[in-house]
């Protein structure tokens, strides 16, 4: 039996979450004890938020350890994988071994989109070597409403730290690297076909929620995946906002012509897409 290691490498706030349940509800998947790893981009990116969180959250599960407690061992695992890169590898291929029907098993972290070459090169030679085929899944949203939905995520979460309307938060800081990096598509998806070529699967998150087109999709997914196809629950979203935020077309039209290169790279490397349909901020660029 074939065993696959699936990369998620995003985009953030592009459905993540929601492809990492659909894919752990395989009876064929093995998906360990968490959806994002965060050990890469830590390593690479320097995601210094995310290594002191993990780091205080093993400490506590060491102290727990140290009274002889029961304790949650995802951040010690996390710890362990920054540590010691080859741990990461036989952390994974470690889970095959916990069933005889396990084909799968993933880490989807959105982080991973800014990966350079040489560390997905790494990632996929590091299973290859360990006799486990690697594929990568990277899913992108329509680039304003990827960017609306991140600065929504922000406000809700550390609202003291960004206060003030949604519409005037995108409008400041849709180009700062910490907005634009994640959503130029161009990047990510030249990167996923070097390393991975036809391993890659490359999708856009409106067409997954679509049922003209979800099916379709997911059933390309689940056979690179290397399992059988589920039935998705398309009317479930997570971490998404309760109410609907529009833009102003002024807002929604220098966004969108700042992400030119974008629509224009995705448009000639999908022609057979209507972009225009699945983005409709794809028609103010013009």
């Amino acid at each position: 039996m074939a065993h696959t290691f699936l990369l998620g490498v995003g985009a953030m706030k592009a459905g993540t979450t929601w492809l990492h349940r659909y894919l752990s509800g395989s009876a064929h998947c093995e998906p360990g004890h968490r959806k994002e790893y965060h050990v890469f981009d830590v390593l690479d990116l320097a995601e210094t938020f995310t290594l002191t969180r993990v780091v205080e959250k093993a400490r506590a599960s060491l102290d727990e350890v140290a009274r002889v407690e029961a304790t949650d061992p995802t951040f010690l695992i996390q710890s362990a994988m920054l540590a010691d890169e080859g741990f990461y590898f036989d952390y994974f291929c470690g889970l095959f071994s916990r069933s005889p029907h396990t084909r799968l098993t993933l880490d989807i972290t959105p982080g991973y989109a800014r990966l350079d070459t040489t560390r997905l090169s790494k990632v996929r030679d590091g299973f290859e070597g360990r006799g486990v085929r690697c594929v990568s899944a990277f899913l992108m949203r329509d680039p304003v409403q990827r960017i609306l939905s991140q600065v929504r995520m922000q406000q809700r979460r550390r609202p003291e730290q960004n206060p003030g309307s949604v519409a005037d938060l995108v409008a400041e800081r849709f180009a700062e690297p910490s907005y634009a990096e994640r959503t130029r598509y161009e990047e990510t998806i030249a990167r996923q076909d070097e390393v991975f070529g036809d391993l890659a699967w490359l999708a856009f998150y409106e067409e997954i929620f679509d049922p003209r087109s979800g099916e379709e999709e997911l059933r390309r997914l689940c056979a690179l995946a290397g399992i059988d196809y589920i039935e998705p629950d398309l009317e479930t979203r997570f971490n998404a906002s309760s109410d609907t935020i529009e833009l102003p077309e002024s807002t929604t039209r220098v966004v969108a012509e700042h992400f030119r290169p974008t629509y224009e790279f995705v448009a000639s490397r999908f022609p057979e897409r209507d972009l225009a349909r699945i983005w409709p901020s794809a028609r103010l660029i013009g």
